[in-house]
């Protein structure tokens, strides 16, 4: 901890097991997860959490525990996922400050408003980059960002083409036991750039 750490009690109410299960997640991954994330720790008994850190990082993670608790009362199921999703959005991450002006993708179809720190700074990196790596969960918006700026270079000339190239190894088999020619075995694993693009 640092010299600015700060401790912060949260006592969730309704104190209902069930949900405060699924708060804390299996062996608690959830709070692992959050702590890793977001540099705090989280000591847990019944419906009390104990968080610790830096007082920015405590406050966010308070803020966090709270949301995520009134959506699992909600009903909404937490999973790893969806937990990582919630901290994508956070504030905690923020834009450099002297370039805090959001980014926004236009294509013909409309604008695309890239959601969190993360988002923003991957949509710059884009922009700006000949050549980048997104890493991370799926469902956060890696491919589909990334097709929807090479949409808005082809569309402002900025480019001629767009190649669309994926590796095929999700599969876990070798493309010559799939059916079909190369265009039909190759085509599941661009299916996702083709969604994003249409």
């Amino acid at each position: 901890m640092t010299a600015q750490a700060t401790q912060r009690v949260l006592t969730l109410e309704p104190s209902d097991s069930q949900h405060l299960s699924a708060l804390c997640g299996r062996l608690d991954e959830h709070l692992k997860l959050i702590e890793e994330r977001l540099q705090v720790h989280i000591a847990a008994r019944a419906n009390t959490f104990q968080v610790s850190g830096e007082e920015r990082a405590v406050d966010e993670t308070v803020q966090l525990l709270k949301h995520l608790y009134r959506e699992s009362v909600s009903g909404t199921t937490l999973n790893p996922e969806a937990i990582h999703l919630r901290m994508q959005q956070s504030h905690l991450e923020e834009l450099p400050r002297s370039d805090n002006e959001p980014v926004v993708i236009r294509t013909k179809k409309g604008s695309i408003k890239p959601r969190g720190g993360n988002q923003q700074g991957y949509v710059r990196a884009i922009q700006s980059n000949d050549v980048n790596f997104g890493i991370g969960p799926a469902g956060t918006g890696k491919t589909y960002l990334a097709v929807a700026c090479a949409v808005e270079a082809l569309i402002s000339h900025q480019v001629q083409r767009i190649l669309l190239v994926r590796p095929a190894v999700e599969a876990g088999e070798k493309l010559g036991f799939l059916p079909g020619d190369l265009a039909q075995k190759i085509d599941p694993y661009l299916r996702p750039l083709y969604d994003a693009l249409y």
